[in-house]
């Protein structure tokens, strides 16, 4: 299980391959979609300034998505989770783009 993130100039450019256990293949969908969900509800958030709900969505995504095997979302996450203790807005709409953007190019192999 892995996966690489680019660095934020490449945010968009080409695709990500995660490499996940196929045990895990029939709740992949749900999870996909359970994560483009949260990145809503982050972004609802950010534009009422609600970081604490920020830090929780974005605790919760770090912790699945390392599991599932998803590191770099895991690495995004977590970055959204630290901007969002320092209420550091413009930081978190930043890796809110990259988020959308990794779900968008994520392509999935099980193994």
């Amino acid at each position: 299980m892995s996966d690489t993130i680019p660095p934020p100039s490449d945010c968009g450019a080409g695709s990500v391959v995660v490499i996940v256990d196929s045990a895990f293949e029939p709740l992949i969908p749900k999870f996909m979609a359970n994560r483009n969900k949260e990145i809503g509800t982050m972004s609802e958030a950010i534009a009422q300034n609600d970081f604490e709900t920020i830090r929780q969505v974005a605790h919760g995504m770090k912790g699945v998505s390392g599991s599932y095997g998803f590191h770099g979302m895991t690495i995004l996450a977590g970055r959204v989770e630290e901007a969002a203790k320092a209420a550091n807005g413009a930081s978190i709409r930043q890796d809110l783009v990259e988020l959308a953007s990794y779900l968008k190019r994520v392509e999935i192999t099980y193994e």
